[in-house]
């Protein structure tokens, strides 16, 4: 089984990055990470270039998308900032474009299993959350399986703060 972890927060060594190294960690499986603030990643530009291949902008996306379509799992995290993803997460996201216009290239049936981190300790993005079943993963296929969401994180990478959160990470990567 091979696991691909996206980090989709802009602080390196941040609560979401936190979580998914220990996921990864606990995974009986091949890892990959991915951290998309050091990448060079750009929005779909929408011009239809991928029906026929990879997406035609020159950046790190064909290569990220590759490692997501070779993965059986995804572990797919992103602070909440202003009630949505961050940008980072959402030009990943975006990039989907390039495998569902393109008949040679599927999501369906791969696993993911969704962090989000906010500084909020009451559940006031819930419905938010509970729309990535449905847009973007369901839409392209792909059953979310699991999904942690760390309240009241307000201090970066705080692993005391973060525990519980830590314990059903490694619990859920245990389990796959």
């Amino acid at each position: 089984m091979k696991v691909l972890g996206i980090v989709g927060s802009p602080r390196k060594d941040g609560n979401c990055d936190v979580l998914v190294k220990e996921f990864l960690d606990a995974a009986d499986a091949q890892t990959d990470y991915v951290f998309l603030n050091e990448e060079d990643l750009a929005g779909c530009n929408a011009c239809m270039g991928c029906v026929e291949g990879d997406c035609v902008i020159d950046d790190d996306g064909n290569e990220i998308i590759a490692k997501l379509l070779d993965a059986d799992v995804l572990v797919f995290a992103s602070p909440i900032y202003y009630g949505q993803m961050t940008a980072q997460a959402k030009a990943f996201v975006d990039r989907f474009y390039q495998v569902s216009r393109n008949p040679n290239k599927t999501l369906e049936g791969k696993k993911v299993v969704t962090i989000f981190t906010q500084a909020q300790s009451e559940d006031k993005f819930g419905d938010y959350i509970e729309s990535f079943k449905v847009m973007p993963f369901g839409y392209m296929g792909m059953e979310v399986i699991a999904n942690i969401t760390a309240m009241g994180t307000s201090k970066a990478g705080d692993k005391d703060e973060l525990a519980s959160y830590i314990e059903e990470a490694r619990k859920i990567a245990s389990e796959l």
